[in-house]
């Protein structure tokens, strides 16, 4: 070798021994008292019989010599076990983790051995250090807890599922990433479109093993499949990696079935296209294989720890060089897999750094990489590979050797691009000690961002339970925001982004920060009453993250009792002042208020204790509902809304209000008018991904908003930040907004209603082109789940039209039929102008007020359907022409007042059952208080403007 190359290959090792390091993978550390034998740190195996032959390894010889010649002792394990206890574990574990120069960890605690030390020992040693969550502790941590007082033998499917994937949403604020061992378990062959009954076999088939005495443990591959399946959608909903064994382990993993090509099922399923996995140890000896699945998904990442140091020299170099022969440089990182033993972590450091070395030599002397590609390459594998992937904060500033900055900034930029690889985002995450929840906490988000979809495949992603069948990941939408506005102009919004490293400055040693967001202070826990009412508890940020995202916050079991009149709990409600529940945020809901950018706002659900919801809670309801319409049916529902309110003035020296407008129906002037407003209400709802799809002026003084559709429970969200919205810039404009329909009643045609659609993977599944087999341009699912609605309808009204005013309509809505595009009608189908222009769209319920609590209004409506489609309940013919023209002794009356609506709903048996006989209950106690108060009083519209 000449000397130029000489010189060469020393930049490219000094680089590599100079770069701190981020260990994507590793475990926890050990007392040294463990009954953990020191052996074991320098071989993977387990178990007397299998240890006996680790001194004969061409690793453990060399590994001696290395820790031997650290230490200055004899290389033997006898002397270095003397040594280690002679100094103690601190000792060891500064001259191990100083050496190693780790900045950063992430440790996976799953792996429980005698001895082991917490997250915070590790801070000691090394400065970043974060946790990585094993889904199989969690669902088996889930089953080892009665799901009730019934004991163990009542857990179903629906059960687990509902804890195991609210524990890993709750979780998932605090980790960096989740990791399966599947491969030890059932191997890698997972089903993506495992059957519901196939897993709920299997899952009582585990349950035996407690049932004779012996803890859970999860081992049904049927079970397997479906946790993961939905640990997977959790993360790709979350943007959290998914970390797989893949590859060589100890004696209990079947080999031929950890090979990575068993992952395609997963890997081609359209609703993972965005997650992003990790297949660990290189999945040695299948390296090529995992190189290959690199090269061609976009998903897939490697790591390469315990293939290096576990195997020989030659081994390692061989490995690591059929990872680079196909994987872009940008998908593999370092890690050590240390566990138990410092030492472990120093001898992957070593190796790692020596092999990587060796490699990029080689694929320099090859011409595969320039000396500066190379010198690249070293950094972004050991470091800033990880660094991005797992959205860490270096605990240092740019890395800063002299070699680095010497070489070529152009080079990086190259090679990056030619990897399409994006700009590097770092965020920090929490850090905390690992504690499996008992009982189950709630769900949460990393990044405090909302994932709000906007195409209907996307509902996949929405709030949990994340469905099964989808194919796009929504990108979170970030909430802080800017608000620039003078009086009674259009706001302009300007999201706040996040600290961005760009790539030429990537080598330097400062970042620049492209904007600073606004710093929250104040978090809103928001929740809608059974009344309607919109209800809030303010905290400060501080109590929020340490206490309160944990914890929650009590509150009195009767606010779920209150009227729009009174604070206390209706007559016979089963509510009072006694006894409180939590209010559990979810994360994952949280948004910073664009009018207000010190406060965010996140939704909350009502839970016993922390983990047990209550069964009054409103979104919980709307969520099991859902999740029972995808276990059951294999469907989706996506709602959209028409939302009218009223913009009122106040009259000088009067207590009267007067409406910003008395333009006519679709009223351009009434349009200009309020121009400035509505512009300030599209572009706030727009900065939080709330999409708008139509305004208009629907006289009598009212406005409309149409909201785009989404998953229920994301579209009753979303209704509800909208009337916030609404409401805090009227406000802002002295104006107030409410919601209250009916105030005048001379437009005959509602403004508030809802559009529900239903989803069967990526195709909508209500409509059908098949005249033949299907009547009114409905499939049988569609006949179904409409036959349902319209049975129920008159028990649904009491939840979608809660007050008296909202019976005050003079249009023919009265008569209990359905239409097809009949604007009369209560119920009526839609047909899109899409390549199916005869089949049914959607279905349009006209009152749904803006009063309403849309969970709980989406809910009955869900619970109607089901049983539509449980029983084949079929329809009348529809009714497409004047209702005031028919013969209208042949139709039946919906409830014409909110007390009979109330007595439809208290005997319906269907609601009663789906959504539970207490919720219920309640909500026909407070209808019932709001007929009989508001019935003989003459100020009842302005006591119900004020209040909504």
């Amino acid at each position: 070798m000449d000397s130029a190359s000489e010189l060469e290959h020393e930049k490219i090792r000094q680089i590599c021994l100079e770069v701190p390091l981020v260990d994507a993978h590793a475990h926890n550390i050990v007392a040294l008292d463990s009954n953990l034998p020191f052996l074991q740190c320098l071989s993977d195996e387990r178990g007397h019989e299998t240890l006996s032959g680790v001194p004969f390894s061409l690793a453990y010889q060399r590994s001696l010599e290395e820790l031997g010649d650290m230490y200055g002792v004899e290389p033997n394990e006898l002397a270095l076990k003397a040594h280690r206890e002679s100094i103690g574990l601190e000792a060891v574990s500064e001259k191990c983790f100083g050496a190693a120069n780790i900045e950063c960890v992430l440790l996976d605690d799953g792996l429980t051995m005698d001895r082991m030390l917490g997250m915070g020992w590790h801070r000691k040693y090394i400065r970043g250090v974060h946790r990585v969550l094993r889904i199989e502790t969690v669902a088996e941590a889930v089953l080892n807890q009665p799901v009730s007082q019934g004991g163990f033998a009542t857990w179903t499917l629906e059960s687990f599922d509902h804890r195991f994937v609210s524990t890993l949403e709750s979780f998932s604020e605090k980790v960096v990433a989740f990791k399966s061992i599947c491969a030890y378990r059932s191997g890698l062959q997972i089903n993506p479109h495992v059957s519901a009954q196939a897993a709920e076999d299997g899952l009582h088939e585990n349950l035996q093993n407690h049932q004779a005495g012996h803890p859970v443990l999860v081992s049904n591959k049927a079970f397997i499949d479906f946790m993961f399946v939905r640990a997977l959608e959790v993360a790709t909903k979350r943007n959290i990696p998914m970390q797989i064994h893949t590859g060589f382990g100890d004696k209990d993993l079947q080999l031929e079935l950890a090979n990575p090509l068993h992952l395609r099922a997963i890997l081609e399923d359209p609703l993972f296209a965005e997650s992003r996995i990790v297949l660990l140890h290189g999945s040695y000896p299948f390296m090529r294989e995992a190189s290959y699945l690199a090269s061609v998904y976009p998903q897939v990442h490697i790591d390469y720890g315990l293939v290096v140091p576990m195997l020989s020299v030659r081994g390692m170099r061989c490995a690591l060089s059929d990872l680079l022969d196909l994987a872009p440089v940008n998908k593999i990182m370092f890690s050590s897999d240390g566990y138990a033993f410092p030492e472990t972590f120093y001898l992957g450091a070593k190796y790692s750094r020596d092999v990587l070395t060796l490699v990029l030599c080689e694929s320099f002397d090859n011409g595969d990489l320039t000396l500066d590609e190379a010198v690249t390459a070293a950094e972004l594998i050991l470091n800033r590979n990880a660094v991005e992937f797992y959205k860490l904060e270096s605990t240092r500033p740019a890395f800063n050797s002299s070699l680095s900055r010497s070489h070529s900034t152009e080079s990086l930029l190259r090679l990056r691009e030619s990897l399409a690889a994006p700009s590097l985002t770092v965020e920090k995450p929490p850090s905390f000690e690992f504690k499996i929840p008992d009982p189950v906490p709630r769900p949460s988000h990393p990044n405090g961002s909302t994932s709000r979809a906007a195409h209907p495949k996307d509902a996949f992603h929405d709030a949990n339970p994340t469905p099964r069948f989808g194919n796009a990941q929504p990108e979170p939408i970030p909430r802080s925001a800017e608000l620039k506005t003078g009086a009674l102009a259009p706001v302009l919004v300007t999201p706040v982004a996040p600290v961005i490293v760009l790539p030429e400055e990537l080598l330097t040693d400062t970042a620049v920060a492209v904007v600073k967001p606004i710093e929250v202070k104040r978090v809103r826990l928001f929740y809608a009453d059974t009344s309607g009412q919109h209800r809030c508890r303010v905290v400060p940020i501080q109590r929020f993250e340490e206490v309160v995202v944990e914890h929650g916050v009590s509150i009195l079991q009767g606010i779920m009792g209150q009227t729009s009149h009174s604070d206390f709990p209706a007559a016979n409600s089963g509510l009072s002042s006694v006894g409180e529940v939590r209010l559990i945020p979810d994360l994952s809901t949280k948004v910073t208020l664009p009018w207000c950018p010190e406060d965010a706002l996140v939704f909350v659900n009502m839970h016993e204790k922390p983990g047990i919801p209550w069964k009054y809670c409103p979104r919980n309801t709307l969520q099991r509902l859902s999740q029972t319409l995808r276990m059951s049916f294999n469907l989706v529902m996506r709602a959209g809304f028409d939302i009218g309110f009223y913009l009122l003035t106040q009259t000088p020296g009067s207590q009267d209000s007067v409406f910003l407008s008395a333009s006519p129906f679709s009223s351009a002037a009434g349009v200009h008018g309020a121009s400035s407003i509505l512009a300030e209400i599209y572009d706030i709802l727009s900065s939080v991904n709330i999409q708008i799809e139509e305004m208009h002026c629907q006289g009598g003084g009212q406005f409309v908003l149409t909201v785009g559709e989404a998953h229920v429970l994301t579209a009753a969200d979303n209704l509800l930040l909208v009337k916030e919205t609404v409401s805090a810039v009227a406000s802002k404009h002295s104006l107030r907004a409410t919601f209250v329909p009916n105030l005048q009643t001379t437009i005959d045609i509602g403004s508030s209603r809802v559009r529900l659609s239903l989803w069967q993977e990526d195709a909508n599944a209500l409509g059908s082109n098949d005249t033949s087999n299907d009547k009114y341009g409905l499939s049988q699912v569609g006949q179904g789940f409409l036959g349902g609605v319209f049975h129920h309808l008159p028990a649904i009204l009491a939840f979608t039209a809660p007050l008296p005013i909202s019976y005050d309509s003079k249009s023919e809505a009265g008569f209990h039929f359905w239409g097809e595009g009949n604007l009369q009608a209560p119920l009526r189908t839609l047909k899109s102008d899409s390549a199916s222009p005869n089949a049914v769209s959607s279905l349009e319920l006209r009152q749904f007020d803006g009063c309403a609590n849309p969970h709980l209004g989406l809910a009955a409506i869900l619970a109607a359907g089901i049983d539509g489609l449980r029983k084949h309940i079929h329809v009348p013919p529809p009714i497409d022409t004047d209702i005031g023209e028919f013969d209208k002794e042949s139709v039946r009356q919906l409830p014409g007042a909110l007390e009979e609506a109330a007595a439809a709903l208290e005997s319906n048996k269907v609601l009663h059952e789906s959504i539970g006989t207490p919720l219920v209950t309640a909500i026909a106690a407070v209808r019932k208080a709001e007929a009989a108060f508001h019935k003989n009083n003459d100020n009842s519209k302005q006591l119900l403007a004020a209040r909504y």
